[in-house]
């Protein structure tokens, strides 16, 4: 999972870097350190809008139920996806 920012977002008032009082404080007394993702610094366009990927979050689970519930729901998308594509080419439409 991405957040994701505009390029041309600026700095809330009273900020350099752009983090929020939290943020600014946990940094300044050594609590947090500055996010590093292999994707820092690289801007994308989405939805035809310049962004950058402002924090980038993984989840992980050993929860079998849940990691079975993912895989189902990966399968259904991919199955709509497929139907979806079938369908247009009956309709006639190009992609």
């Amino acid at each position: 999972m991405r957040t994701l920012e505009p390029v041309t977002a600026t700095a809330p008032a009273g900020s350099i870097s752009g983090f929020g009082f939290r943020e600014r404080f946990a940094l300044a007394i050594g609590a947090a350190a500055v996010p590093s993702h292999d994707e820092l610094g690289q801007t994308f366009t989405f939805k035809g809008q310049e962004v950058r990927v402002r924090e980038k979050l993984r989840v992980e689970s050993q929860d079998p139920g849940l990691l079975s519930v993912m895989a189902k729901l990966s399968a259904l998308e991919h199955s709509a996806a497929m139907s979806r594509k079938a369908l247009d080419i009956v309709m006639g439409k190009d992609d």
